[in-house]
C-alpha cells in the first residue's frame, strides 16, 4: 500500500509530465475506437455484400484499420517506454533508499495503470465523436441513410482488450527496465546527451547518402503502378535512418565548427538539433515511410469508397499521432533543459535570445522532418498524377496537408518548449 501512495503523490507532483502522456493516449485510444468501429461496423458489412465487387474489398479495408490498430499500440508503447525513460532518477533513488525490484515495478505500473483509468473513457469519448461524423461520410459515398449516432457496441468491448494487452506488455517493459539499468545507469540517464556508435561493422557515411537516393532512382525508374512507391520508399527509409544517425551529425558539426564556432546563438541551436534529431530517428524513419504508404493506398483506391476514406482517414490518423509523439517528446526532453536555459540566461543571454535559439532549432528539426521524406512523396504523387489521372486538386491537397500538419505541429512544439524551459528564467530553478 506504501508503493501505491507514493506511485500516486509522486504523479500528482509532476503532473506536467502525467498531463502530457494522458493527452497523448486520449488521441491513440480514440483513434483505436474509431478503426474499431469501421470494422466492426454491421451496416457497412450489409451494403459491402450488395455488390460483388465490393465483397472482395472488404478484406483490404479491414486489414488497413487492423495495421493502424496495430500502429497506435505501438505509439502507446513508444509513449510510455520514453515516459518510464525519463524517470530514471526517481527509479534509482527508489533502488537505494531499499525498494526491491517488485515494489520498483509496480510503482511504474500503478502510475500507468491509474493514467490509463483517466484516459480511456475519454479517449472513447472523443473516439466516439470523431467516429459518427465519419461514418456519415462513408454512408454518404455508399449511399446509405444511417441513424447518426449509431456506434458498434462491439467497438467499445475491442479496444478494451487492445488496451488491457497494452497495459501487460508495458508491465512486462517496466519490469524488464527495472531489471537491467544498474543505480549508475539510471542516474546518469537523462544527463546523456552523445548517441555511441555500437555499429559492429561502421560504414563510410556517403553509403548512407547514397541509399536514400538510390530509393529515389529506383522510384523514378521502375514501371508504374499504385503500390511502385512502396519498396523504394522502404529503402530511402534506410538512407534516412542512417544520415539522421551518422551523416548529418557529422555534417552539422563540421558546418557549426567551420562557420558558427564563435555565433552565440547558431552554435547552441544546432547543438541541440544535433541531439534531438539523434534521438528522434525511429519517429521519423516511421513517419516518412507511414506517410508514403498512406499515400500510395490513397492513389490506389479511389474508385472504391469506403477504402478511399478508410484510407484518407488513416493518412490523416497516422501523421497526427506521429507528429503528436514528436511533440510530446519533445515536451519531456524541454523540461530536462531547464538548467540548461537557466545557466546561458545567468551567462548573460537575454529572455529574446533565447527565444531565438528555441526558434531555429525547433524550425530546423521540423525542416529535416518534412524535407528528407518529402522527395520521396513529391514523386510519387507526380507520377500518379501522370500515369493514374488523379486530380491536381487532390496532389495539392496531400502536399499541404504534409507541410501544413508540420508547421501548426512546429508552432505548438516551439509554445510548449517555451512555456516549459524559460519559464524557469522567472520562477527560478527549484531543486526537487
Amino acid at each position: 500500500m506504501g508503493t501505491l501512495k507514493f506511485s500516486l503523490k509522486m504523479l500528482k507532483k509532476e503532473y506536467k509530465k502525467s498531463l502530457i502522456y494522458i493527452l497523448t493516449l486520449c488521441l491513440t485510444i480514440a483513434v483505436t475506437f474509431l478503426f474499431f468501429n469501421i470494422i466492426d461496423n454491421t451496416y457497412l458489412m450489409e451494403k459491402t455484400t450488395m455488390s460483388q465487387q465490393m465483397v472482395m474489398d472488404i478484406p483490404f479495408s479491414t486489414t488497413l484499420s487492423f495495421i493502424i490498430i496495430i500502429f497506435c499500440a505501438f505509439m502507446i508503447i513508444f509513449a510510455n517506454n520514453f515516459y518510464i525513460s525519463r524517470k530514471t532518477k526517481e527509479i534509482a533513488i527508489m533502488t537505494m533508499s531499499g525498494s526491491g525490484f517488485i515494489d520498483t515495478t509496480m510503482y511504474l505500473f500503478y502510475q500507468n495503470f491509474v493514467m490509463t483509468l483517466i484516459a480511456f473513457p475519454l479517449g472513447i469519448f472523443i473516439g466516439a465523436l470523431i467516429s459518427m461524423f465519419v461514418n456519415q461520410c462513408i454512408y454518404h459515398y455508399l449511399a446509405l441513410t444511417i441513424y447518426f449516432f449509431y456506434l458498434p457496441m462491439n467497438a467499445i468491448f475491442d479496444t478494451l482488450i487492445c488496451i488491457c494487452a497494452i497495459i501487460g506488455a508495458q508491465l512486462v517493459y517496466a519490469s524488464g527496465f527495472v531489471y537491467r539499468k544498474d543505480i549508475q545507469y539510471m542516474l546518469s540517464q537523462e544527463q546523456r546527451t552523445e548517441v555511441k556508435d555500437n555499429r559492429i561493422i561502421q560504414l563510410p557515411t556517403f553509403l548512407y547518402w547514397f541509399i536514400y537516393l538510390f530509393g529515389l532512382i529506383i522510384l523514378l525508374t521502375s514501371p508504374y503502378s499504385s503500390t511502385s512507391a512502396l519498396f523504394p520508399c522502404c529503402i530511402g527509409v534506410l538512407g534516412i535512418g542512417g544520415m539522421l544517425k551518422y551523416c548529418l551529425p557529422n555534417w552539422l558539426k563540421k558546418w557549426k565548427d567551420k562557420r558558427y564556432l564563435t555565433h552565440p546563438l547558431k552554435l547552441i541551436s544546432l547543438s541541440n538539433l544535433l541531439y534531438s534529431l539523434q534521438h528522434s530517428i525511429l519517429l521519423i524513419g516511421i513517419y516518412g515511410v507511414s506517410t508514403s504508404v498512406m499515400i500510395a493506398i490513397m492513389i490506389s483506391q479511389q474508385d472504391n469508397p469506403r477504402e478511399m476514406i478508410t484510407a484518407i482517414v488513416g493518412y490523416i490518423v497516422v501523421m497526427l499521432l506521429l507528429l503528436a509523439s514528436i511533440l510530446y517528446k519533445y515536451s519531456m526532453e524541454a523540461m530536462t533543459r531547464k538548467m540548461f536555459y537557466y545557466n546561458l540566461y545567468k551567462l548573460g543571454y537575454s529572455y529574446h535570445q533565447l527565444l531565438d535559439i528555441i526558434k531555429q532549432e525547433v524550425s530546423y528539426y521540423y525542416s529535416v522532418l518534412v524535407g528528407l521524406p518529402f522527395l520521396y512523396i513529391i514523386v510519387a504523387l507526380i507520377q500518379a498524377f501522370i500515369h493514374q489521372g488523379i486530380t491536381l486538386e487532390f496532389m495539392i491537397t496531400v502536399i499541404l496537408a504534409q507541410i501544413l500538419s508540420a508547421f501548426l505541429a512546429a508552432i505548438v512544439t516551439y509554445i510548449s518548449y517555451r512555456n516549459s524551459v524559460l519559464k524557469v528564467l522567472k520562477e527560478g530553478v527549484r531543486y526537487e
